[in-house]
């Protein structure tokens, strides 16, 4: 396991906001996966952090197929997550809705090109999304249809259902999107 810094930004209010990734295997950049990006997304850190530790034992035992990298990027928005915001702090914006990014751009704008320049040229890409509206829900794997998305991947997650649904223009600028 290799411990990266994906993106890094100084904060006029708090330390540095550095975002992390943990790598590993070494070659073609196989899979990335992003956890929380909200604040509020705690579920997403965790699952992350059973995943460093699994794919940490599979490392070491020499399980992770040769030539493949697999990156896990637990927490984008950590300063809101300590306060308890779903969103950047200090202008109540939400990142995960500023992709692709722009690196010249507002904060949000920024933290999301730095992020999406780290995890773009990844073959496969998983992000543990929450819903913008609260409620019970049953497991599923959820994908918009962007012509890209393979169902039969999807399925081997487990869960009960694949939901397929067409994007809507907001979704356009979304990580899970873009």
């Amino acid at each position: 396991m290799r411990k990266t810094t994906v993106y890094t930004m100084g904060s006029p209010y708090r330390e540095k906001l550095t975002v992390s990734g943990y790598s590993f295997g070494h070659g073609r950049k196989a899979a990335c996966i992003v956890g929380s990006i909200r604040g509020n997304e705690v579920q997403q850190l965790y699952v992350c952090s059973q995943i460093i530790r699994k794919l940490g034992e599979l490392e070491a035992s020499h399980s992770i197929a040769s030539d493949k990298e697999i990156l896990v990027i637990p927490s984008v928005n950590h300063h809101a997550m300590n306060i308890g915001k779903r969103f950047w702090p200090v202008d109540n914006t939400d990142i995960n809705r500023m992709f692709p990014g722009y690196d010249q751009g507002e904060t949000t704008q920024r933290i999301a090109a730095g992020v999406f320049e780290a995890v773009k040229d990844y073959d496969y890409g998983i992000q543990f999304a929450s819903f913008y509206m609260p409620g019970d829900f049953i497991p599923h794997v959820r994908m918009m249809d962007t012509g890209r998305q393979n169902t039969s991947l999807a399925g081997l997650f487990g869960l009960p259902y694949v939901v397929v649904r067409k994007p809507k223009p907001i979704d356009t600028t979304t990580l899970n999107y873009n």
